[in-house]
């Protein structure tokens, strides 16, 4: 009988096997980049930037 560290062991390396495979499937599905992406907006640091220089 294994010991209970490897049992252990065994069921993370699983797990991480398996999260890994979803998220490559998610990745292939839904692309990483999100849909919605505002990028015609600025940021919160040029927002900042702007608001310094009307002071």
């Amino acid at each position: 009988m294994a010991s209970n560290t490897r049992k252990v062991t065994n069921i993370r390396e699983r797990k991480a096997a398996k999260s890994g495979a979803a998220q490559k499937n998610k990745v292939r599905a839904h692309g990483t980049t999100a849909p919605n992406l505002p990028l015609d907006k600025p940021n919160a640091n040029e927002k900042a930037q702007a608001k310094a220089k009307t002071k």
